[in-house]
Formats: C-alpha cells, sequence, structure tokens
C-alpha cells in the first residue's frame, strides 16, 4: 500500500465548481449533520468569534496537533500508515468507520466536498489534498488556522473561541495547559462531550493516561518543563454553559 504522484507538466482542467485557493481569504462555511446543514458562518474577520493563530494558546495549538495529527507540518497531506490501518478496518466490518485523516484530509472534507463517505468522495479528498499541498495552493499556517476556527468542540459549538467561552468563559488566548489538553480531547467525540465527565462536572480518573501522554508531548516540543509536564492532573474547572450541560442534561432540550 504505497504510491507515489509526480506531476510533469499535470494540471486540472475542471474539478465543479470549488474554487481551491479559497481557504486563503475569508469564506462562509456550512456545518452539516447527518447531510443537512445546521450552521453556516463565516471565518475570518467578518466573525466576531474567528481568531487568529496569534491569538489561540500555542499550548492548544500544540496539544491538538499532538493528539489529532503530529506531523502536520513535515508530512504532505497523507499518512500511509495510518490510511492503511483504516482501510484494513474497513474492509473488515465493511463500512467507512475509519478515516486515517490527516488535519489537510479532514479540512478538505469539511470545507470542499460532500458528506456522503463512498470511493469516489474518497478519490476527490485525496486529489484535492494532493493538488493543495504539493502545489502550496494554501500554507500550513492558514490550513491550521481554519482548522481551528472550524471545528466542532460540542454540539453546534465551532472554533477555538467557541470553545473556549463555552467551557470555560475565557478567551482561547488565555487557556491553561489542562484546559488545553482538554479542549484537545474532545475534538475526536464533541458531541459526547460530558461522558468525560462525572455527574458532579469534575473529569473521570480515565483521562489520566490521556493528560500524561500530552503533557509529555508538549514537554518534548518545549512549551512546558519536566516539572511542569509532571505536575499536569485531569483536573479542570468548567463553567457556563457546558457546566449546565453536565450537571443538568434533563433540562438541556
Amino acid at each position: 500500500f504505497s504510491s507515489d504522484l509526480r506531476g510533469h507538466g499535470f494540471r486540472i482542467e475542471s474539478l465543479g465548481g470549488s474554487e481551491l485557493t479559497k481557504m486563503n481569504e475569508e469564506f462562509e462555511y456550512t456545518a452539516y449533520e447527518n447531510d443537512l446543514p445546521v450552521r453556516t458562518f463565516f471565518i475570518g474577520p467578518s466573525n466576531p468569534n474567528f481568531r487568529p493563530l496569534n491569538r489561540i494558546s500555542p499550548l492548544l495549538q500544540m496539544a491538538i496537533m499532538q493528539s489529532e495529527d503530529g506531523g502536520f507540518y513535515y508530512h504532505q497531506g497523507f499518512l500511509p500508515g495510518a490510511i492503511q490501518e483504516a482501510l484494513a478496518y474497513d474492509l473488515q466490518v465493511g463500512r467507512f468507520a475509519r478515516g486515517g485523516s490527516t488535519i489537510t484530509m479532514q479540512l478538505v472534507k469539511n470545507v470542499f466536498l460532500n458528506r456522503h463517505k463512498n470511493i469516489a468522495r474518497k478519490l476527490e479528498e485525496a486529489l484535492i489534498v494532493w493538488l493543495i499541498e504539493n502545489q502550496h495552493l494554501t500554507s500550513k499556517e492558514r490550513m491550521y488556522e481554519v482548522y481551528l476556527n472550524l471545528v466542532e468542540w460540542a454540539p453546534l459549538v465551532y472554533g477555538a473561541c467557541e470553545a473556549s467561552h463555552f467551557y470555560f468563559e475565557k478567551e482561547p488566548s488565555d487557556l491553561t495547559v489542562e484546559e488545553a489538553i482538554f479542549l484537545a480531547s474532545i475534538v475526536p467525540k464533541p458531541k459526547h462531550f460530558r461522558s468525560s465527565f462525572n455527574e458532579d462536572a469534575t473529569l473521570r480518573d480515565s483521562q489520566g493516561g490521556y493528560f500524561r501522554l500530552i503533557a509529555e508531548r508538549l514537554c518534548a516540543k518545549g512549551l512546558l518543563t519536566e516539572e511542569e509536564a509532571a505536575a499536569v492532573r485531569p483536573e479542570i474547572t468548567v463553567k457556563g454553559k457546558a457546566r449546565e450541560m453536565i450537571l443538568y442534561p434533563d433540562s438541556i432540550r
């Protein structure tokens, strides 16, 4: 399961109505659930909840990257090993259960493509990823900025700013290391964030291993000292709307 695609005078004549450089400027993004649009907002300065990278904590940036795609700044959009494992699992269970997705692949899927999981869409996804990465249509920094502003962190809560205020009532630039690691842990399961908590809104003990792992990686990247990493515990104080949803789930409609 390996291949190499080199372009010699290669160009795309037509690719539907997609403008493959649209992430370079402000653009309108629509979030979908079960193939239905649920919310539309702008990724850019006209959105009061948009935050450029320099206004998002480096701790949060690195925690998510180490959790989702540690080689994002170094690969060209694909992790063949992860895709191979996902494909083997999908064939085993007879459906698209795992994606082996990098951050670039997640962006392409959400920004450019429909939500129908089939072979044709996966091929489209692979082609667009290859074009964006190999022809440098959008910088890695801008891609990550877009990703952090559209990723879902709870039902209908999108982007680092909304997530920071939803869980902690603060700006994403002001997050503690524990808060940053917690937010990274939610990205794969935003609609089920309450499963991370006990009934009193404290984190479950099962979160300890994840917190230690990400703290060690933050230390290896130079964002924490060894002493700071060793002191990290799965302890956060959830506030506002998130706290209400954890403590009083039956009252939320």
